[in-house]
């Protein structure tokens, strides 16, 4: 095995192995930050300040430079970084490993997902896969697709969960669920006293959009686009990256939007939201399971693959 610093006392190198000091402090190296480090970590900003204030004792030399709010590795503290990311990957492949001689599903499965996987698909699944694999805890991450699928190729998470359309064709996909995409208005807009409405109803109204670039806002663009809607001419007086506050500034009256079922789900039971119905006009989309490729390389992501590819989804309305 390979030392990495000067070896003064067995005590100090079990200390340095610990597993939370590793991760607090790659976190605090990733995050550029203390707070978000801690915060992501369950722990106050004084812990993880302490935390490396007692490793660069123990170190004796300086890991970060503090910059205001932002910290910044010094050239030891991206040498430390580099070999505590190294530590921490060989302990979750050593764990890994023993679970699967012993055919024991048990360990930390990482995972990343887009904001309405996170929120409405996921929270059904991890229930019900909890209840069969106890032992099994879960690291979510919540990002962009983009995000999900460049995290997969460096090794930061085992599987990912996104909306299609899928933009890179390196990993290895498979749809699990799929979704309607529903336009609703608040429950005063004239609109929403109509059975039907035409695209020249929708084109007099003020839109409240997801961002530009995002896959929502890609599968909304091309399905006004086959309406004949002119994109240019749209009023949209907002852009929204968080599907709840779009339901929420469309309550208010603010505009119209387009949104996943799930995420108006309880906003029509309580009938401040009305659906929008455009005759002969559905528009839907998946959601894929993407991974590095067909096998993946742990015991706990194999049987999650397993148990969300067979799982039925709760479909609102």
């Amino acid at each position: 095995m390979v030392q990495c610093f000067p070896r003064t006392s067995s005590r100090r190198d079990r200390r340095l192995m610990e597993d939370h000091r590793l991760k607090a402090f790659c976190l605090a190296v990733e995050m550029k930050s203390f707070s978000k480090a801690a915060e992501a970590r369950f722990m106050t900003q004084s812990a993880i300040s302490h935390l490396v204030k007692k490793l660069e004792d123990e170190l004796g030399v300086q890991l970060f430079i503090r910059k205001g709010k932002t910290v910044i590795p010094t050239s030891a503290g991206k040498l430390f970084y580099e070999h505590a990311k190294g530590i921490l990957e060989q302990f979750k492949k050593m764990e890994n490993d023993l679970y699967a001689l012993m055919q024991k599903v048990k360990g930390t499965l990482s995972i990343g997902a887009d904001i309405t996987a996170a929120t409405h698909l996921f929270p059904q699944v991890f229930y019900s896969f909890s209840k069969d694999y106890p032992e099994v805890k879960v690291a979510l991450s919540v990002s962009s697709a983009e995000r999900i699928i460049n995290d997969l190729q460096e090794g930061k998470i085992e599987v990912g969960i996104i909306e299609g359309p899928l933009r890179k064709s390196a990993v290895f996909a498979e749809q699990i669920a799929e979704d309607e995409i529903v336009i609703i208005a608040s429950d005063d807009n004239p609109l929403a006293e109509r059975k039907t409405v035409s695209s020249q109803d929708l084109v007099s109204q003020t839109f409240i959009m997801p961002e530009a670039g995002s896959g929502m806002r890609e599968l909304i663009d091309g399905f006004l686009l086959r309406m004949g809607v002119d994109l240019e001419g749209l009023k949209v007086s907002m852009t929204l990256g968080n599907p709840e506050l779009i339901v929420q500034m469309v309550q208010s009256g603010i505009g119209i939007s387009f949104v996943s079922k799930w995420s108006v789900f309880r906003a029509i039971k309580d009938g401040s939201i009305k659906l929008l119905n455009v005759p002969g006009k559905k528009l839907r989309r998946k959601f894929y399971l993407v991974s590095l490729g067909k096998e993946s390389s742990t015991l706990v992501a194999r049987k999650f693959r397993e148990f969300i590819k067979g799982y039925r989804f709760f479909i609102p309305f």
